[in-house]
């Protein structure tokens, strides 16, 4: 029977369809970000550095400590 209950939740789990859309332009977004990194080496430091803003806002959102993050 549990097994029975598990397939029913797994199949829940594939239908749902929320956050779909947001993680699909995610995905094209860091692939532009890469392509425009290798196409144009200059900006590649500049893409470097916003990553890095955005890992530390998320950190300190996050509540982590970035000095205990990073050990």
């Amino acid at each position: 029977m549990d097994t029975l209950t598990d397939i029913a939740r797994t199949c829940r789990i594939w239908r749902d369809t929320r956050g779909q859309e947001l993680m699909e332009y995610a995905l094209l977004g860091g692939f532009v970000t890469c392509v425009a990194g290798a196409i144009m080496p200059g900006i590649a430091a500049d893409v470097i550095a916003v990553f890095g803003k955005l890992l530390g806002m998320l950190q300190v959102a996050g509540g982590s400590d970035v000095a205990a993050a990073r050990s």
